[in-house]
């Protein structure tokens, strides 16, 4: 009787520790990574954007929708935040984000937070930096001119990777110009190379070879990097503008109906 019983008990954890193992097996290894990664989603190398200040907006559509704890009027956009619209950490969002948090700081100066979705933004090129930047200060993309608050110009004209962005705040009639000179992080050579490996990888993975993704990856984390430090001296050039100006830029867009 107690052999039997004894058995029965074997089976029985024999049974349980399989249906634990393979319900073990079938949960995604990112799950286990994000938490050994102190719950991040990325790799490692990553852990410095954690440092990187958020953005704080006020925001009263998250005010009137009950979206905040009582008492709280504003929320925050990280780098983080980006990363996650962008489904990886790359040099677009690092430069959108960047970018963002210049045009911020300057408009808002040592005042409240600015109102997200007050902004229109103007962008020279049609790319990841400019749907970044549009992400984090709200600024919606319609083809309704009256309701578009994303215009790209093609007209400006810009050397190989230098591109200019015009960013009106409209509640405090302010207006910014600020010119990312990509090239300079590592000149275009490197970029056209890495550029080259990206396509190609986006083509056909195993085409690449594992030394020009290492190159890739080790160049992706140090541009990220300097770009979120402000560790490139000139990368950046700012100026306010007349705000009557960036309101003359922007009707000549929207009659132009070429954005």
């Amino acid at each position: 009787m107690k052999k039997t019983k004894m058995k029965h008990l074997k089976s029985t954890i024999i049974l349980i520790t399989g249906i634990l193992f393979f319900t073990l097996a079938a949960i995604p290894v990112t799950l286990f990574s994000q938490t050994i990664n102190n719950e991040s989603p990325w790799n490692k190398r990553y852990d410095f954007i954690y440092d990187i200040p958020p953005i704080i907006f006020h925001y009263h559509h998250g005010i009137l929708a009950g979206s905040y704890p009582p008492g709280q009027e504003t929320m925050e956009i990280s780098f983080n935040d980006v990363s996650c619209f962008l489904g990886h950490v790359c040099l677009c969002g690092a430069g959108g984000y960047r970018v963002s948090q210049i045009a911020t700081d300057l408009l808002k100066g040592s005042g409240e937070p600015l109102e997200r979705d007050e902004f229109t933004l103007i962008s020279s090129r049609d790319h990841t930096v400019s749907d970044v930047i549009a992400y984090v200060l709200g600024c919606s993309r319609r083809n309704d001119p009256e309701k578009n608050h994303y215009f790209i110009d093609e007209t400006i004209n810009a050397p190989k990777r230098v591109y200019h962005y015009y960013i009106g705040y409209h509640l405090q009639k302010k207006a910014v110009h600020i010119v990312y000179n990509k090239h300079l992080l590592i000149g275009n050579e490197l970029m056209d190379r890495l550029w080259k490996v990206e396509l190609a990888f986006d083509k056909d993975p195993h085409s690449v070879n594992q030394d020009d993704i290492k190159l890739y990856q080790d160049t992706m984390e140090d541009v990220v990097e300097d770009v979120l430090l402000d560790q490139k001296k000139g990368l950046f050039e700012i100026e306010p503008i007349d705000y009557d100006e960036f309101l003359s830029r922007m009707s000549k867009l929207k009659s132009s109906k070429l954005y």
